[in-house]
């Protein structure tokens, strides 16, 4: 299994109040393999540097199954700890003994739907 985050817009009448919006062709929406959630995202390293959303991947809740669901109003807030992160990709990489390129091109595809949440007025989820 892998780690994957995708649009969404609030929609009363949809599951859980989200409606899912469709990837532009070619759209690369993973963001790790199942064990990222561990190894990247919820490592000491990435809590270290400050990051709050990511971490809670790892942090697997009755509550939030495995999910991390980002909604619009704290877009920027992920947006930045994203930034963040990507800013320490050295630092990160070094302590998590995995791949900076590899790391860079997940934090990338997080960023790519973050703009595309905004434009229309969403949020996204990573599951």
């Amino acid at each position: 299994m892998s780690l994957d985050i995708s649009v969404w817009v609030p929609d009363e009448d949809a599951y859980a109040g989200r409606g899912g919006v469709e990837n532009p062709p070619d759209t690369s929406t993973g963001v790790g393999a199942e064990n990222f959630r561990h190894l990247i995202w919820g490592s000491a390293a990435a809590r270290s540097l400050g990051a709050t959303f990511l971490p809670q991947l790892a942090d697997i809740t009755e509550e939030n199954r495995g999910q991390l669901e980002i909604s619009p109003g704290r877009l920027d807030a992920f947006e930045q700890e994203c930034r963040l992160l990507e800013r320490n990709v050295d630092f990160l990489s070094a302590e998590t003994i995995r791949d900076r390129d590899r790391i860079l091109h997940y934090l990338a595809n997080m960023n790519s739907a973050i703009h595309r949440a905004k434009a229309v007025g969403g949020g996204v989820i990573i599951w």
